[in-house]
């Protein structure tokens, strides 16, 4: 008897266990889903994905578990395909997210938001495909400027979507560019075009004023249709009109060199004119001084001659007094002795 009653008191307590893990497993599981919406009201979808895992490992065959997780799995599988520019795929992706049953409300109506915005960036890719296709086949060089500003435009990062037509679109911009297209602008439109070339040159990038005045105002205009800043606009400047800036870099090195090249021949031309002035003060200098010897020359020239005249003069002089004395005798004067002795005597 008290074996039977062992026996009922193992099998209550085993119900009791069981019941007990039972409720453990469900509380666990309730507390998954739980913090699994959440993590998709704050838009945490790997978040959600973890948590809703971790309730199925509670009950592994729970169908609301299910479609909750495979709710999260399709947002984050399409916007995974947006951003490798697999739109189509990312369309067809979100559409079987929207038809999944038994799901979470907040889910679905994430998932038709999702493809809403897929939508429109698959008929936005399809017709810039159509359009840059069409544009390709120009011959004439007659382009669409409404096809050319939106190429223009396409700011990469953040239109992913779009990637696996940036090869065509480069090619049309670059044709475009080539044939020199000359699309008419408004003067409200050229005014914003010129005052938008000044925020780029006064940004630091290799864009100057020189560069960006070879750039049309219909491109300046399509790097800022998006909002984009001047970092965005000088790269795509980058992309598109590299060669423009390399040739304003060469033309300035060009007039660099010429300058120093004039430079140069400024301070010869002035060295040299140095040079000369010195040398025709040597010159004239040697010329006075020449000068100065000649005349020393001729004085002791004419001084020798009058040396010589005077001398001669003197000789005739001297010669006429002889002759005077001899014919002309003059009368001796007897010394002061002798005049001396004679009062004397008397």
């Amino acid at each position: 008897m008290k074996s039977g009653k062992h026996r009922v008191s193992l099998l209550i307590l085993l119900c009791l266990m069981v019941v007990g893990l039972a409720g453990c497993h469900n509380k666990a599981y309730s507390q998954s889903i739980e913090k699994g919406l959440n993590a998709v009201a704050e838009n945490k979808y790997q978040k959600a994905l973890t948590y809703f895992d971790n309730a199925l490992a509670q009950k592994p065959k729970d169908e609301k578990a299910q479609a909750y997780r495979d709710q999260t799995q399709a947002y984050l599988t399409t916007t995974s395909e947006l951003k490798a520019g697999k739109v189509k795929t990312a369309l067809t992706t979100v559409d079987k997210g929207v038809k999944i049953t038994n799901g979470a409300t907040s889910l679905t109506n994430k998932l038709k938001q999702l493809k809403v915005t897929v939508t429109s960036d698959y008929q936005e890719y399809q017709q810039l495909s159509d359009d840059v296709k069409a544009q390709l086949k120009v011959k004439n060089g007659n382009y669409s400027a409404d096809v050319l500003k939106r190429c223009a435009a396409i700011n990469w990062d953040k239109k992913p979507y779009l990637k696996p037509l940036k090869a065509k679109v480069k090619q049309l911009l670059t044709a475009a560019k080539k044939a020199k297209t000359n699309m008419k602008v408004s003067a409200a439109e050229a005014k914003r075009a010129a005052a938008l070339r000044r925020k780029i040159a006064a940004a630091k990038n290799k864009w100057n004023m020189a560069a960006l005045d070879d750039v049309p105002d219909w491109f300046i205009l399509a790097l800022f249709a998006d909002d984009s800043d001047v970092d965005d606009a000088a790269e795509e400047l980058d992309d598109e009109y590299a060669d423009q800036a390399d040739d304003n870099d060469d033309y300035s090195d060009r007039d660099e060199q010429t300058t120093d090249s004039n430079d140069d021949t400024n301070d010869t031309d002035a060295d040299s004119a140095d040079d000369d002035e010195d040398s025709n003060r040597d010159d004239a200098d040697d010329s006075e001084t020449q000068s100065d010897d000649d005349y020393d020359d001729d004085t002791d020239s004419e001084s020798d001659d009058d040396d010589y005249d005077t001398d001669d003069q003197y000789d005739d002089d001297d010669d006429y007094d002889d002759a005077e004395s001899l014919l002309n005798p003059a009368p001796v004067q007897p010394s002061v002795a002798d005049r001396l002795f004679a009062s004397a005597s008397c």
